[in-house]
């Protein structure tokens, strides 16, 4: 009786996908800055944040090191989603931004 209660408490503890999504363009902002597309690669931060997200090489580890603490945070609650992805289209550096770009 006493883990179910735990478990209760901990799924309504989680926090929703849309929290973590907002969370998630934050941390993207913040790490998406550019001066050449050059510098530009793209993370893999996964289910529900994105299958690539274009983001500043420096900055690629930390992004999929937060994506996956949000996705734990997100699957606390017994949640879990997977989709799959098909290629990413090139990287341009747009207005000091790393963002894809049209594909050929």
């Amino acid at each position: 009786m006493v883990l179910l209660i735990v478990g209760l408490v901990c799924a309504s503890c989680a926090r929703s996908e849309e929290e973590i999504r907002e969370d998630f363009e934050v941390i993207v902002a913040e790490s998406n800055a550019c001066n050449d597309a050059s510098e530009c690669v793209y993370a893999s931060p996964g289910c529900p944040l994105g299958c690539f997200v274009p983001v500043n090489s420096a900055k690629r580890a930390y992004v999929e090191d937060e994506a996956r603490e949000l996705i734990d945070d997100y699957e606390r609650g017994g949640r879990y989603c997977a989709y799959e992805c098909v290629a990413p289209g090139p990287l341009e550096c747009t207005d000091g931004r790393c963002q894809e770009g049209a594909s050929p």
